[in-house]
């Protein structure tokens, strides 16, 4: 738990003719972190490469003309799951029934999609021109007289059968033609485009013999201006038609074809997954060699698999990593996976987004835990956002949904956890949505004991400040750093200063005379080894002593560091009262909340005005404090706690496989 999860490397020679098989059961468990030998073994850049030829190139383009399919039908997705096992079984000759079916899908298809598009491109402009148009028309000012942004207006006279040869060929345009009268054999017409069309439209016109004429005005105006909306809308409402036709037939053919392509995209997926594995193989003349890792408990199911798959001809070596030079030499990764009990689950999303440990470091997954809902609590304590902060919690986290992901369902158990850190501590507050007199507090009332609370979360600080020091030292010691055991920045020298620096100020702040002995092994004691680290470092090491900048800038530098760490972790404990501050300010925002409350309650119907400022009062509260919370506990968590220790820089472990969680038994 403290620890990431014991991996073993696991090292196979298989016989060519049982390549695809030992493919396929590493697919299938899941287990194997597999990795490059060039990175293990530098002999093996002689070897040669598994050659995929045509088929990578071929499943890559029909893996992507099948999600263009399913993007266009809207259909979704779906994860492979472990019990998967049958698409492993997809054969070349099965790609080739698929590229045909996909042809003859894509052919049904592209047409509607395309002419959906040009509809919904034509409807777009067809509606700024209504848009434009609507308002001044209203008003019965002419087309012609409006002061319009992006339309060429033409109104005038054209023989009615020059009308039809106007209108086939302004189809193709965002445009519409309006006729408003006839006269002598004429057809007085208003002819509404783009400016951007506008040299296609006065081509159109002249070869139509089109007249231009003065706009009318006055009542006529108006009532043909009612006409040209009128127009517009009702061809906007049939290309409206147009569209949801469409949609339907895509719908139709969506939900015919959806197991079908939802099938194509998880065997190509597969495929893929196939071609990854083997892209890690080595060949000799009739033999193909791979490396990897795999969680020491289950090391003897993977090669008990292997040997299965490959009727026995094969060759596992099964290695610990304190046995691999490369391991010991810090030239090779182990592949972390973080081993923690469920509660604990959520919280390896906080590590892991700052980063992993490495292999061989302790995993702080615990102690982020415990500290992140000891602050979450005591910045949000309050049983009714507790109750509120559970329940969102388990409706995103504990509730079984099949189309919410994995990091929704640990950021609903997370908020889960810090909805009871909340109760838990609105009970020590003697806090229900803010009010103080229902329940008597169990521990302090923040607003009544500013001071105790404040003492507090220093305290509190330095706690966590001093975990992230013992948890340095012992990551050193676990790494063999001498020197970084003792002087390192949150080193056992820098731990006494600082221990014995808080102990210092504590005895002066009750008035009382700080010891001697104190100041002089606790203070003056460390600084001076601090000076020595070189000497010592050197003597201990048993190497010849060296001041590479010169023995002046030696100095200059162990002072400035001295300042730095003194100065640093005063920073990181006064950092620590922010958790007393943002609780006063959670309490201070109910003040707010209740004074409206007070003003409004006399009033008229003021019970009900009450009730909502209460009512969305406590929702905002929630909300806003909610998330300022969130984000303080992880500063904290992120540059006081793990800014002492983690130094990062591990590789995560990564199986190749169907489903489910890999390497991981739940």
């Amino acid at each position: 738990m403290f620890t990431p999860e014991r991996m073993h490397q696991i090292n196979v020679m298989v016989f060519e003719t049982e390549v695809d098989d030992v493919a396929k059961a590493i697919v299938r468990l899941g287990i194997l972190h597999l990795v490059q030998l060039d990175d293990a073994q530098p002999w093996v850049e002689q070897l040669g490469q598994f050659e995929a030829g045509k088929a990578s190139s071929r499943i890559d383009r029909l893996y992507n003309r099948v999600n263009d399919l399913m993007k266009d039908l809207a259909i979704r997705e779906l994860p492979l799951e472990e019990g998967d096992t049958k698409l492993l079984e997809t054969s070349i000759a099965d790609f080739g029934e698929m590229d045909t079916e996909v042809t003859e899908l894509e052919k049904m298809v592209e047409g509607l999609v395309l002419r959906r598009k040009e509809l919904e491109v034509h409807l777009e402009r067809m509606q700024g021109i209504l848009n434009e148009v609507s308002p001044l028309t209203e008003l019965g000012l002419p087309p012609g007289q409006a002061p319009y942004t992006f339309l060429e207006v033409r109104y005038g006279q054209v023989s009615i059968e020059n009308l039809e040869l106007i209108r086939e060929k302004t189809a193709t345009l965002a445009a519409v033609v309006i006729p408003l009268t006839q006269r002598d054999g004429k057809e007085f017409v208003l002819v509404i485009g783009l400016k951007t069309d506008r040299l296609k439209l006065k081509r159109i016109l002249r070869d139509a013999a089109f007249d231009d004429i003065e706009m009318p005005a006055g009542e006529e105006a108006r009532e043909e201006a009612g006409l040209v909306t009128g127009e517009l809308e009702e061809r906007i409402d049939k290309i409206k038609e147009q569209i949801d036709g469409l949609k339907e037939k895509l719908a139709d053919v969506s939900s015919e074809y959806a197991s079908i392509l939802t099938g194509f995209n998880r065997s190509l997926r597969v495929a893929e997954m196939l071609l990854k594995v083997k892209s890690y193989l080595k060949k000799t003349r009739k033999t193909y060699i791979f490396s990897g890792w795999v969680p020491s408990d289950r090391k003897r199911e993977v090669e008990g698999e292997i040997f299965r798959a490959a009727r026995g001809r094969a060759i596992v070596e099964i290695i610990p990593p304190e046995e691999i030079i490369g391991v010991k030499g810090g030239d090779m990764k182990v592949p972390v996976m973080l081993k923690n009990p469920g509660f604990f689950r959520p919280f390896e999303m906080l590590v892991s987004s700052y980063g992993l440990p490495e292999y061989k470091f302790i995993d702080p997954t615990v102690f982020v835990a415990i500290s992140f809902l000891i602050m979450f609590g005591m910045m949000f304590g309050d049983v009714g956002h507790g109750l509120v902060l559970c329940g969102i919690g388990w409706l995103l986290g504990f509730r079984k949904s099949s189309s919410r992901s994995d990091g929704v369902t640990l950021v609903g158990k997370l908020g889960f956890y810090c909805g009871l850190a909340s109760i838990v501590f609105g009970f020590l507050y003697g806090s229900i949505f803010g009010v103080e007199t229902w329940i008597p507090h169990l521990w302090l009332s923040p607003m009544h004991e500013i001071g105790r609370f404040f003492k507090f979360a220093i305290f509190f600080g330095v706690g966590m400040i001093s975990v992230g020091i013992l948890l340095n030292i012992i990551n050193a010691v676990r790494a063999r750093d001498f020197k970084g055991t003792f002087f390192d920045h949150a080193g056992l020298i820098s731990a006494i200063l600082y221990w014995c620096g808080i102990g210092a100020v504590a005895i002066f702040m009750r008035n009382r005379p700080v010891p001697l002995q104190l100041v002089a092994f606790g203070l003056v004691l460390p600084v001076l080894l601090f000076f020595l680290r070189e000497p010592l470092a050197a003597i201990f090491g048993r190497r010849k002593m060296r001041f590479e900048t010169g023995i002046g800038t030696y100095i200059m530098e162990s002072v400035i560091e001295v300042i730095e760490i003194i100065t640093g972790y005063l920073g990181n404990t006064v950092s620590f009262i922010r958790v007393a501050a943002f609780a006063l300010a959670h309490a201070g925002l109910f003040i707010a909340v209740f004074n409206m409350v007070d003003l409004v309650k006399g009033k008229s119907g003021g019970v009900i005005w009450a009730a909502l400022i209460f009512l969305i009062g406590n929702a905002v509260i929630i909300a806003l404090e909610g998330m300022v919370v969130t984000i303080q506990a992880i500063r904290l968590e992120y540059y006081e706690f793990f800014g002492k220790f983690f130094m990062g820089g591990g590789t995560a472990y990564k199986p190749i496989g169907l489903g489910g969680k890999p390497g991981r038994k739940e």
